[in-house]
C-alpha cells in the first residue's frame, strides 16, 4: 500500500497553492523535525534557511549515530525528496532548537515551518535514541511537567512573539505530547492563536492534565491519528478521539510513521483496534493504574539506574558493545536495594496478571431466573 514517499510522488508537484494543506502534510512536517539541523537553521525566529537550502547543506554521513533517530534512513530520504518537490522545497524552516541532557532526563527538540499565507508550523520531535529521552518518557507517567515539555511551552511563546498569525503545531510519538502540552500551558491570547494540533501516535496526559479547562479549550482543535496496534498512543488518557490508521507493519513496528496507509490525500482508517491493539490497552492501562505515582518513580529510577550502569548515553552505544554493557547492567540488578527489588518483583507479576486478563476475560455468569414448578 502506498506510504508517505508515494504521497510526495502524487502531490510533490503541486504547490500549496495548487493542492491545499492535507493531514499527511501535517505528518510529513512532524516527521522532518528528526532531522538533526544543528548549524544548518537558525536557532532564532528572525532568520531562516529554505528547505531545499537546508537539505543541501545537511550530510547525512557526518550525523554520529548516537543522535540518529530509530528511522534515520528513512528521515534522510524524506527531507531529499521534499527539497525535490514544489511543494516544500521553497518553505523557510527557522528555530530549530536540540537540548539532551541524561542528569535531568531530558530530550527536546523543534523547527518551525513557514507555510504560505503567514501560517507558522511548530513541529515538535519525538523520542530520539538516547537513554534520557526514554526516561522522559517514562516520567510522564508520574510527574505533571517534564523539563520537556516545559521547553516546548516556552517555545511556542517565542514564536509567538516573533510572528503574527496563525500557529499550527505538530509532533510524532512525544513530539505530540509537547505539540498539545505547548498549547494548554499558555496564557490564553497564545492559545487562542493555535488553530490546529496534530498529534502522531502519542502518549497521552495524566487525569489532573486532561481535565483542565485549558485543555478542554484546545480539545477540539486536536487530531489524533494512531496505527491498529497503537502501544505509545494509548498510554495514560486518551483525553481525545483517536482515528486508527491501517499500516504494513507488524506489531510494535506500527509506530513508525512510514508504514502508515495512505490513500490519495488522506489515511487509509480502520474502524477499530486490532487484537493486539486491544490487548495492549487493556493490558499496560491497567497495570499502571496498579502503581500509585510512588511505584512509578521508584519503578522508573530502578530501571534506568540499571540501564545507566552500562555508562552509555544512548541504545545505538548499548547494542554497540552488547558484553561490556550486558556485565555492567548484570552488576547493577543485583545492587538494587531490597526494596527496589521487591517492587520490580511486584510491578511484574501485576503486568503478568493483567496480560492474563486481556487475554482471557473473565466471562459474565448467566442470571438464572427461578422457574415457578408446576
Amino acid at each position: 500500500m502506498p506510504n508517505l514517499f508515494d504521497y510526495l510522488e502524487w502531490r510533490g508537484d503541486l504547490t500549496f497553492a495548487q493542492d491545499p494543506f492535507h493531514i499527511v502534510d501535517a505528518l510529513i512536517l512532524a516527521q522532518l523535525s528528526y532531522i538533526p539541523f544543528d548549524g544548518i537553521v537558525p536557532d532564532e525566529f528572525d532568520a531562516s534557511v529554505l528547505l531545499h537550502e537546508a537539505a543541501e547543506r545537511f550530510d547525512a554521513s557526518v550525523v554520529p549515530e548516537t543522535i540518529r533517530s530509530f528511522s534515520y534512513e528513512q528521515d534522510c530520504q524524506l527531507l531529499k525528496k521534499l527539497s525535490e518537490s514544489a511543494r516544500f522545497r521553497n518553505l523557510p524552516l527557522s528555530g530549530y532548537v536540540s537540548r539532551t541532557e541524561s542528569e535531568d532526563a531530558v530530550q527536546f527538540a523543534a523547527v518551525t515551518v513557514q507555510l504560505p499565507g503567514g501560517v507558522c508550523f511548530l513541529s515538535y520531535r519525538g523520542t530520539d535514541g538516547s537513554i534520557a529521552g526514554w526516561k522522559e518518557d517514562f516520567h510522564l507517567s508520574f510527574k505533571t511537567e517534564t523539563p520537556g515539555q516545559r521547553d516546548a511551552a516556552e517555545y511556542l511563546t517565542r514564536c509567538c512573539q516573533a510572528f503574527g498569525g496563525e500557529i499550527w503545531t505538530a509532533g510524532h510519538s512525544k513530539g505530540g505530547n509537547f505539540a498539545v502540552y505547548a498549547a494548554v500551558f499558555n496564557a490564553p491570547e497564545i492559545r487562542q492563536r493555535v488553530m490546529r494540533i496534530y498529534d502522531f501516535d502519542s502518549p497521552g496526559f495524566r487525569d489532573e492534565i486532561a481535565e483542565l479547562e485549558p485543555f478542554q479549550e484546545i480539545k477540539p482543535k486536536i487530531v489524533s491519528v494512531i496505527p491498529q496496534s497503537s502501544l505509545i498512543g494509548q498510554l495514560l488518557t486518551a483525553a481525545t478521539e483517536h482515528r486508527i490508521v491501517k499500516s504494513r507493519a507488524a506489531g510494535l513496528g506500527q509506530h513508525l510513521a512510514y508504514a502508515w496507509e495512505i490513500h490519495g490525500t488522506d489515511f487509509v482508517y480502520a474502524e477499530e483496534l486490532s487484537k493486539l491493539g486491544l490487548f495492549i490497552n487493556r493490558t499496560v492501562n491497567g497495570w499502571l493504574d496498579t502503581l500509585d505515582d510512588t511505584s512509578r518513580e521508584t519503578l522508573t529510577t530502578a530501571v534506568f539506574d540499571v540501564i545507566q550502569a552500562s555508562e552509555k548515553e544512548n541504545f545505538y552505544e548499548i547494542r554497540a558493545e552488547k558484553l561490556k554493557s550486558a556485565r555492567a547492567i548484570l552488576r547493577a540488578m543485583r545492587n538494587l536495594t531490597p526494596e527496589q527489588r521487591e517492587l520490580v518483583k511486584q510491578a511484574i507479576a501485576k503486568l503478568a496478571a493483567k496480560s492474563k486478563e486481556a487475554l482471557f476475560p473473565e466471562r459474565k455468569k448467566p442470571v438464572r431466573k427461578n422457574v415457578p414448578k408446576e
